[in-house]
Formats: structure tokens, sequence, C-alpha cells
């Protein structure tokens, strides 16, 4: 999509249906140091948010004052610290336009975000079972240019999302009645609450729908709960997370997906956090067993892709994928021994 382009979508945009309320949630994000030039990149939109909503989860820095006093145009919520899910849900209730869209206060997006994704909602025949994500660039909190982020696509299908998270949470555009009908965030996931609601909309019929270009920019900085030095407890509290959703599969299906999940995590732990971390990753993984064919044909094709460049990268994951699952990854009823909906934990 050319520049041209882009900037010409919000003259074809119609106005009340394009409405997005953006969904800003923090805590103590003033004293972190990058909640201005969150801020700063939702009112540089092109086509611009309705209403901006910052949930306070209950700062302790004077976040809601400072928001209040230096942009007037924000609405500032209160939320009583009862975390990320919680807050997420909060500004989801107060939200009065069709569409909503959520932000952390660390990362930033870029002009185009809301006018490109929502021309992609425009052009659907079914804008209501979508969810629209953003491709991402990383930027490190010390500085630097963006890198560009592999697109996990081998992920966006269901049950391949159980493998690991396709989106971002800052980059999603999601209508109200989309909403409406997977229900509320699950405030009770201490960890992985917007995870677990990705899986819940793709395991309900939903589909997930990329941005053409890239549209935010994803912070990355040690206090994040995916960081390295967290990767080893992180791995142990997803696992327990789409366990649930495990027991909707066939048996042979999910014990390869556990086995998948087992041999991408002890690689990473050992990439990032050392062989101790694997070392103790493997004793607490009970119950193992020994990975099939397909698994380990799948391991070793995914690895020979995390060192490949982007453009084939999507090609050999996907490939991998379909070793592990099958070739109709798209929510497909065959894997499923009962309804392939998960019930609901929120």
């Amino acid at each position: 999509m050319s520049v041209a382009a882009v900037h010409a979508l919000p003259a074809a945009l119609d106005a009340g249906a394009a409405a997005v309320s953006a969904v800003i949630c923090t805590r103590n994000g003033w004293s972190r140091g990058f909640l201005d030039e969150t801020l700063q990149s939702l009112l540089a939109q092109s086509w611009p948010a309705q209403e901006i909503l910052l949930v306070d989860d209950a700062s302790s820095d004077g976040t809601a004052a400072y928001v209040r006093q230096a942009y007037p145009q924000v609405s500032v919520l209160q939320n009583a610290g009862s975390g990320l899910a919680a807050a997420r849900n909060t500004g989801v209730a107060a939200a009065r336009c069709p569409w909503v869209a959520f932000i952390d206060d660390d990362d930033i997006w870029l002009p185009e975000k809301l006018a490109e994704q929502l021309a992609q909602a425009q052009a659907s025949e079914t804008p209501d079972a979508i969810v629209y994500a953003s491709q991402v660039a990383t930027l490190n909190s010390h500085g630097g240019n963006p890198v560009d982020w592999a697109t996990p696509r081998q992920f966006a299908t269901w049950p391949a999302c159980l493998l690991g998270s396709p989106i971002q949470p800052s980059g999603v555009l999601l209508s109200k009645k989309l909403l409406s009908r997977i229900g509320p965030f699950n405030e009770q996931i201490q960890e992985g609450a917007a995870y677990d609601y990705w899986i819940r909309c793709l395991s309900a019929g939903m589909s997930i729908r990329y941005s053409n270009n890239i549209l935010l920019h994803y912070r990355q900085h040690h206090p994040q709960m995916t960081a390295p030095a967290r990767k080893f407890d992180h791995f142990l509290n997803i696992d327990a997370l789409i366990a649930p959703y495990l027991e909707r599969l066939t048996p042979a299906l999910a014990q390869r997906i556990r086995d998948a999940r087992l041999l991408n995590n002890l690689r990473a732990l050992m990439a990032h956090s050392g062989l101790s971390a694997a070392a103790r990753y493997w004793r607490a993984s009970m119950p193992r067993s020994v990975p099939g064919l397909r698994t380990v044909c799948y391991f070793l094709l995914d690895t020979v892709a995390c060192r490949t460049p982007h453009q084939r990268r999507h090609a050999l994951r996907q490939r991998a994928m379909q070793l592990l699952i099958g070739k109709k990854s798209v929510f497909p009823e065959q894997y499923a021994t009962g309804s392939c909906r998960p019930a609901s934990r929120s």
C-alpha cells in the first residue's frame, strides 16, 4: 500500500461506522517514561480515535493527574489495581464506539494504524468475526531503530494457536460485537489473559487478519513479563493456561502439541536463559513423553525457520505446522472430541 493510498483512506471511511475507542491500560506509566510518546502516537493518527480512554490501574506516581492536566482530550478511568485483564475490561465497558483498539503504555502506533485496519474492516464481508492485528517492529528501550518482527502467522488458526500467541495486544482492533460475543478478559489469569482471549476467539470460529504494513512499534525492556529472566515461570504459567484447551482435542493431537511446546520452550530457554533453566523446565514439565516422528520433524523444520530470513520463514513455519497438525488448521472440527469452543473461563 502506497503512502498516498494510506493517507487517502480516512476520506473513504464512514465516520459513524468507523468510530474507534482507544483503550490504554497503565500503572505508573508516567514515571516509566514512555507514556507521552504513546499518547502522542494516538493523537497523531491520520484517522483519529473518537475517544481515548486511559485506564489507570491504581498508579502511585500521579499518572492520572498528569494525564488529566497534560492531555485534557483523554478520559481517565480508575481501576482498583486488579490487573491488566480487569483494566481492559474496564475500558471495554466504558467504550462508546463500535470499534475498540488496545495499546499498552509503552508502545507506539504508527500514524496510519487505525486508518489501515478500519479500511480492512470496511472491505470485509464479516468484520465482526475478525480480529484485526498489526504487523510489528520491536523497539529497544535503550534506543536504536525499530527491528522488523516476524509476524507469527503460523499460530493464527485453531488449534495452532496453542503453540504460541499470534497477536500483540497493542496492535489489535476489534468490534464491540465481537467483544460482546466472546465475553470479557479472564481476570483470574495472572499472566497471559490476552493470549487466552485470542485462543477463545479462534476456537469460537473467529479469524485473524494482519495489516499489510507495520503499524505498531512494540517496546521491549527488562521488566516485561516475557523478559529472558522470567521465561521459566512464564512458560509454566502458559502451559497451565492452555491445558483446558488441549482437553478439547483428540488425545493424539493434544499430545503432539504438548510435546512440540516442550521442545520449543526448551529451545528458547537454552538460547536466552541457559542450560540450567532448560533443565529446570524439563524437570517441572510432567508428565513427559517421547515425541513422535511428526513432532520431531515439526521441531527440526521450525528450528531451521528460526534461522532463515523473514521472507522465507513464514513458508517454512507454515509447513512445519502442517506436519504437526495437518493440512486443515483453520477451525477443524475433526480435531476435536466435542465442541471446538472451550468453555469460557471468564
